[in-house]
């Protein structure tokens, strides 16, 4: 079974979510069909049933193994013993990860934390308060590696001498954006980059929301920090109530754009985070999302 979805995985124009049907609906019996018969089963359009059909029939698993294997790149699927638990209460668990770095990362105790692309120096400073007893606890820090409050985060850990995980929404190959390339690199030496898809694959505009439900998924909770009121980290917030977890959001200055998510969301009932101890004393952060809102 490993063979095969790393063979769907080669097949862009197979969504995420037609795998996770695959898998759910036929099950171990699908890696007999041919690509025709997983085209109509899906009801797949006249364009995609082409398209997927190309891409099934010139996949090479020697040569897709052999270019990971150059690249140092590793994949994990949820048929294996050291896949997240948490990742199977999602409604749509990924059926494999491609990983680059620490993969004993996977086990440990993890926070998300997002941010806005526009943070401002309030962010930074309260990134600098909470992030370095966290990571003493020690909770592994999961973020986005976008500009921003995630890149941001990342860097407070590493400096904290802590772990972290970046989830990106491109293939390991390709990475997105490239301002972020070294911390990428740095990242990869010391702790731990994912993605859900094949390495040559470029960043599309779904991908975020995708990538979003999987920070909050593998995490034990979400802080939003510094979110506009239509910013991408609302997406993770409403997947980690989803996925029946609680979301943190730091207040922010009324008048600023760059708070009018996270104050929004206290307002609805978001726990309002001034101290790492606000988490901390909540149950150990057994089923807390820790959100710094993202965009």
């Amino acid at each position: 079974m490993r063979d095969w979805l790393l063979h769907m995985k080669y097949c862009p124009s197979l969504s995420i979510k037609q795998l996770g049907q695959l898998c759910k609906e036929v099950g171990s019996e699908v890696k007999e069909w041919s690509a025709d018969e997983i085209a109509i089963y899906l009801g797949m359009k006249d364009s995609q049933h082409e398209r997927f059909k190309r891409e099934f029939q010139t996949f090479n698993l020697e040569v897709a193994l052999d270019e990971l294997t150059q690249h140092n790149i590793d994949f994990i699927t949820y048929n294996d013993e050291d896949y997240p638990r948490l990742l199977f209460q999602l409604y749509d668990p990924p059926v494999l990860l491609f990983l680059k770095g620490k993969r004993s990362l996977l086990s440990e105790e993890k926070l998300a934390i997002v941010g806005t692309r526009k943070m401002t120096n309030y962010g930074k400073q309260v990134l600098r308060r909470l992030i370095p007893p966290l990571c003493k606890v020690p909770y592994t820090i999961v973020s986005g590696l976008a500009l921003g409050v995630d890149a941001e985060a990342h860097r407070e850990t590493l400096s904290a001498s802590g772990n972290t995980i970046a989830v990106i929404g491109s293939g390991l190959l390709q990475f997105y954006p490239i301002e972020n390339k070294r911390l990428f690199e740095q990242i990869v030496r010391n702790g731990l980059v994912i993605s859900e898809y094949a390495p040559n694959v470029t960043a599309r505009k779904w991908h975020f929301p995708e990538r979003n439900r999987l920070i909050s998924g593998l995490s034990l909770g979400t802080v939003i920090v510094q979110a506009e009121k239509r910013s991408g980290s609302l997406i993770t917030a409403d997947a980690s109530l989803n996925q029946n977890r609680e979301v943190f959001a730091v207040p922010g200055d009324i008048l600023h754009a760059c708070s009018e998510g996270t104050n929004k969301l206290i307002q609805e009932g978001a726990k309002l985070v001034m101290d790492a101890s606000d988490i901390n004393r909540r149950n150990r952060l057994n089923r807390i999302n820790f959100y710094f809102l993202s965009d």
